[in-house]
């Protein structure tokens, strides 16, 4: 399995050492050095780059994978326009790569009246990234989009054409609603943990946002118990 680590903007990525030298112990790491929420805090190319090396400097012993951009396409709440979003993501891709690291890139999926990503990925996104990373992940919320289930059968194989080089798969779900119950979160890991392939370069992810909130402590958790069913059953 993989565990995603999502870094605050308020703390140095030198206090993360331990917890990801304990967790790389039994798993492999994704590092998120910056949320989407976070992302306007770093206003230009240099000081999101410097965000990525200060935390490659000291999390290199135990990251398998480097997420070096959120939600890009989330320009509401990013608050910046998307050319300067995504030179930022193209230079920290461009230095976490040179380092011989693997790099993976987060979009955000919405109700196609809210937001068309391919035509905003067509837009904004060059080829210098689109074929340049090694993960490409969607992050998805039933609850943020009125309950609205994306065919992902028809949504991944058209994203899989944007990023030809990259494995696919969820980067962010969960159940996030206030009125969510133990039941319908349940309900929910279950369809997408234990989806069937969508296409051919899918490879799962999902990292439900609040596992800690839900499935800590594990013991006699339901919501963790049909998480790790859903994890080692799925159909293929």
């Amino acid at each position: 399995p993989t565990v995603r680590i999502v870094m605050s903007k308020e703390i140095d990525a030198s206090d993360y050492a331990t917890l990801f030298s304990q967790i790389h112990e039994v798993t492999y790491v994704m590092a998120c050095p910056v949320d989407s929420w976070d992302m306007s805090s770093y206003e230009n190319e240099q000081a999101y780059l410097e965000r990525f090396q200060d935390a490659y400097s000291v999390l290199k012993p135990y990251t398998d994978l480097w997420e070096i951009g959120n939600e890009i396409n989330g320009v509401e709440w990013i608050g910046q326009d998307p050319e300067m979003i995504v030179k930022k993501v193209e230079v920290a891709n461009t230095y976490i790569r040179s380092q011989g690291a693997k790099t993976a890139l987060t979009m955000y999926y919405a109700r196609p009246e809210d937001q068309d990503l391919f035509q905003w990925m067509t837009e904004n996104l060059s080829e210098n990234l689109t074929e340049n990373v090694d993960f490409a992940l969607i992050s998805y919320y039933e609850d943020d989009n009125g309950g609205y289930l994306p065919d992902w059968s028809l949504i991944f194989p058209d994203f899989e054409a944007v990023f030809p080089g990259a494995k696919v798969g969820f980067g962010e779900c969960g159940n996030t609603a206030d009125d969510a119950t133990e039941s319908s979160k349940i309900h929910m890991a279950h369809s997408y943990y234990a989806m069937k392939k969508p296409s051919d370069r899918y490879i799962g992810g999902c990292f439900w946002w609040n596992w800690v909130q839900d499935c800590v402590p594990h013991e006699e958790n339901e919501v963790f118990d049909e998480i790790n069913r859903a994890m080692t059953t799925k159909e293929q």
